[in-house]
């Protein structure tokens, strides 16, 4: 088991959001984590295209928003599920490189269920593999004791939008898809819902509450 007890939570299938709206969304949501007026907050969506740069990103930021996450400069869009996780993690009692390792051993799962072999890397490469190529893009902040951020993974992203980039501090080449891995198509909701149920499991979810959208 990849937990010792049992949560509460509330998850957000939110379907497309623009980026600053999900920003702004987040903090709200992890202000009310942090206080501990809210349980774990996690929030499924995929966004119109955006590039968003973390911490240790220094060059040009005119066509990227600047955010408390980790890593470089990164693109979200069509096709890419992204999962945020606004985590207490005081509450949990857990550390950071706990809840990277989750989010990883809980894609690596999802992927397997498609017959796509994959591995978690750590350091300048976090993420998930599939091969030599990234498939998934992992990414958190952390402010007080709460987690916000998460990870993408694309599922039929455009990976042509990567060659504006180094996503990562990469070569754009090095990032692939479920769709270029196994040359099919795959639809979206079906594995976004999958997923969902790998993290409800994975993260010891007992119960929760489920929205459509965010506010």
């Amino acid at each position: 088991m990849m937990h010792e007890n049992f949560y509460r939570a509330t998850i957000y299938d939110a379907g497309t959001v623009e980026y600053m709206k999900a920003l702004a969304f987040q903090k709200k949501m992890h202000d009310l984590v942090n206080e501990g007026l809210k349980d774990d907050t996690f929030i499924f969506l995929q966004h119109p295209d955006v590039y968003t740069a973390g911490a240790h990103y220094k060059g040009d930021l005119a066509n990227a928003v600047k955010i408390n996450r980790g890593g470089y400069m990164t693109y979200h869009g069509p096709g890419q599920l992204v999962a945020y996780y606004i985590i207490n993690m005081k509450r949990r009692e857990m550390n950071a490189l706990d809840l990277i390792k989750m989010i990883q051993n809980s894609v690596i799962e999802l992927l397997a269920n498609y017959g796509i072999s994959s591995a978690p890397m750590l350091d300048e490469k976090t993420g998930v593999w599939a091969g030599n190529k990234k498939i998934c893009s992992i990414g958190i902040g952390i402010d007080h004791f709460t987690t916000m951020h998460g990870m993408g993974l694309n599922i039929s992203t455009d990976l042509k939008k990567f060659n504006l980039i180094n996503p990562c501090n990469f070569s754009p080449e090095i990032m692939t898809s479920m769709e270029q891995v196994c040359n099919r198509h795959y639809d979206f909701n079906e594995v976004k819902e999958k997923f969902i149920s790998i993290t409800v499991k994975n993260f010891g979810i007992v119960n929760y509450d489920r929205y459509d959208s965010i506010a």
